[in-house]
């Protein structure tokens, strides 16, 4: 293995022969060694250099072996420090393990078990190096912080999230579909004390109702049919960590008094034992529907959702927040040039003015699908234009000249303006579609022979057909 190359071990023996084949197993597998007869002489070696792993006996002349693993761990947390040890004095060498050691080898051994255990030491450093790089990632991807957004309703956001990010408070994140409420609770999860540990997902309208029990609690093997083994359930998964029951109101009626039990109690059972677990679980839940009206309705406990709803968040939807589309755009935009290794692109003034009147009943999901699509449609382009994105953008936006219609004492002429208002879809598509007819009829969900005659009444008809509808 390359890698074993860039591998320093040291060894520390008071026996010349111990050192010698401990050596020369360890460099026959292409490891770099170096050796110490005592263990001062081993802990001013450790101190000017970083080890990956250290192999040393107990009892040593000038320091014992303790001493050796207790600077070596606190020099270089990393070090996997491995314990020579003879026979009699094996539960010192245990000890030693609860203080930091990787593990321990009995003398005599065979040298191949050495080689194998030190092998094995640097592959479950190496994963714990590459599961704190990844937890720091993701602290660092779903930080509030890096949330995106500046109107007022998202700064108020903001505020509340640091504010009861320290707390154990269960929290009650409702939103419409796409408004981001999953982003959230991560943030949360993120910049929580709890953050080193797991964040576990349920979407409990997903999940059969007869098997959302066995989910959220496990079972036992034989609690029922196909229970072939024993389960955990994301409870117990989420231990110490945070539970995101999403879509709650989805949630049987029956599972809502185990769930309630569970949230005063912090405690449970296993479909089918008798056995109690408890958890130290923080309980955070969305939903997209209004549970205060599931209440009146009688399709959610009432006493539930008190327990539920002790901090509330509300999630605008994107058109109570139109004054983000343009940071939210710029932001998918980088994002999705980036994945695809292109230069960045913007969107123009035209197509964000459409963008911005739009209602976008997706929210952000549709906007960072529809940015997506602008993306991948623009070609080479650095600009994109109105006619990058998907056509649910144009309805909603076309409109928006019946929002600056003001209807005097005098009334209007409704026939002329809505003569008007044809002319100017028409004319936007063909702007659009540079003058193809047969693109402007599509986006108008219009024949073209239809369009081709409106053309000719309002005496717009051109002259000669466009060459890119032959």
């Amino acid at each position: 293995m390359d890698r074993k190359r860039d591998v320093k071990i040291l060894v520390v023996d008071d026996e010349d022969y111990m050192r010698e084949v401990v050596r020369s197993a360890l460099e026959n597998a292409s490891f770099e060694v170096d050796e110490a007869a005592d263990g001062k002489t081993a802990l001013s070696m450790l101190r000017q250099f970083p080890y990956n792993v250290i192999i040393t006996d107990l009892r040593l002349p000038g320091a014992p072996g303790e001493a050796i693993l207790e600077e070596a761990i606190s020099l270089f947390p990393e070090t996997v420090v491995i314990i020579m040890t003879g026979f009699g004095n094996i539960q010192s060498a245990v000890e030693a393990i609860r203080r930091g050691a990787y593990d321990y080898l009995p003398k005599p051994f065979q040298l191949d078990e050495l080689v194998m255990r030190v092998e094995k030491g640097l592959e479950e450093c190496q994963l714990k190096s590459e599961n704190c790089r990844l937890r720091s990632e993701l602290h660092n991807k779903y930080h509030f912080s890096n949330l995106v957004g500046n109107s007022a309703a998202m700064q108020n956001i903001y505020r509340l999230i640091a504010l009861v990010a320290q707390k154990n408070s269960t929290v009650l994140i409702e939103g419409e579909t796409g408004t981001g409420k999953e982003l959230i609770a991560r943030a949360l999860h993120y910049s929580s004390p709890r953050k080193d540990q797991a964040l576990v997902s349920v979407n409990c309208g997903a999940i059969p109702s007869n098997l959302l029990e066995s989910e959220l609690f496990g079972h036992v093997k034989g609690a029922f049919t196909n229970a072939y083994q024993h389960r955990i359930g994301v409870f117990e998964q989420a231990n110490r960590g945070t539970l995101l029951l999403d879509e709650v109101s989805s949630m049987p009626l029956d599972l809502q008094v185990k769930l309630l039990r569970v949230l005063q109690e912090r405690e449970f059972q296993r479909v089918g034992s008798a056995t109690t677990v408890k958890v130290d679980v923080r309980i955070v839940a969305a939903t997209n529907s209004n549970l205060l009206t599931a209440v009146e309705k009688g399709e959610f406990r009432e006493d539930l959702y008190y327990r539920l709803n002790v901090i509330p968040v509300r999630v605008p939807t994107l058109r109570e927040r139109r004054d983000d589309i343009p940071v939210l755009a710029a932001h998918f935009v980088k994002k999705f040039c980036s994945a695809q290794n292109l230069l960045l692109k913007r969107v123009s003034h035209e197509a964000m003015k459409y963008l911005m009147a739009y209602d976008w009943p997706g929210n952000i999901r549709q906007l960072e699908n529809a940015m997506e699509m602008a993306v991948a449609l623009s070609g080479d382009r650095d600009l994109l234009d109105l006619g990058d994105f998907p056509a649910v953008a144009r309805p909603s936006a076309a409109a928006a000249p019946f929002s600056r219609i003001e209807i005097s004492n005098d009334g209007v002429d409704f026939n002329t303006m809505v003569s008007n208002l044809e002319k100017e879809l028409i004319l936007q598509s063909l702007k659009v579609t540079n003058g193809n007819k047969k693109k402007a009829a599509s986006l108008l969900n219009l024949k073209r022979t239809t369009l081709v005659e409106k053309l000719r009444r309002m005496g717009m008809e051109l002259e000669s057909e466009d060459m890119a509808e032959a």
